[in-house]
C-alpha cells in the first residue's frame, strides 16, 4: 500500500518507522520514487525529474529546489543518483515521521479519555422500573 493511500496516522507512523529501521525497505522506497520519476529510465534524476519529486513532497519553491539539487549533486554531474537521493529521502522521511508523531500526540491529548463502566444486564424488572420512572418524571414536569 502506498503511503498516500494510508488512512490513519498510526499506519503512516508504523510504515515510516519500519522503513527507517530496515535498510532494505529504505532502499526499495528510494528505488520506487526514482523509478516513478525517472522519465528516461537512466536510473538518475535530472533537475526536471527532481523538481517533480519535490513537488510530490510538497516543496514547490524554485529556489529551494535549485539549492537542494545543487547540495545533493555531490559529484556535480547535473544528476542525482541513487546514493545521493537516498540521503535526502532518509532525512525527509525522518522529518515526516517526527511531524506525524507530533500530530498524533496533539490528537491524543485533545481526545478525552473514556472511562469504561460495567453495565449490568438489564432484567425485565429493571426495564419496567425505568419506564415507570420516566412516566413519573413526565407527569411531574407539567
Amino acid at each position: 500500500m502506498r503511503f498516500s493511500e494510508m488512512k490513519t496516522l498510526e499506519k503512516k507512523i508504523e510504515m515510516l518507522e519500519e522503513m527507517l529501521e530496515d535498510p532494505e525497505k529504505l532502499n526499495r522506497a528510494v528505488y520506487d520514487v526514482i523509478a516513478a520519476s525517472d522519465m528516461n529510465n537512466d536510473q538518475q534524476l535530472s533537475r526536471a525529474e527532481f523538481q517533480k519529486v519535490l513537488q510530490d513532497f510538497g516543496i514547490g519553491s524554485f529556489e529551494a529546489i535549485e539549492d537542494l539539487f545543487t547540495s545533493l549533486d555531490k559529484d556535480e554531474n547535473g544528476f542525482i543518483n541513487f546514493r545521493e537521493f537516498r540521503h535526502f529521502f532518509r532525512a525527509q522521511s525522518r522529518i515526516k515521521l517526527q511531524h506525524l508523531q507530533e500530530l498524533k500526540e496533539m490528537k491524543d491529548s485533545q481526545t478525552p479519555t473514556k472511562t469504561k463502566t460495567k453495565t449490568k444486564a438489564a432484567s425485565p424488572e429493571a426495564g419496567l422500573k425505568n419506564k415507570l420512572s420516566l412516566k413519573k418524571w413526565k407527569s411531574t414536569r407539567n
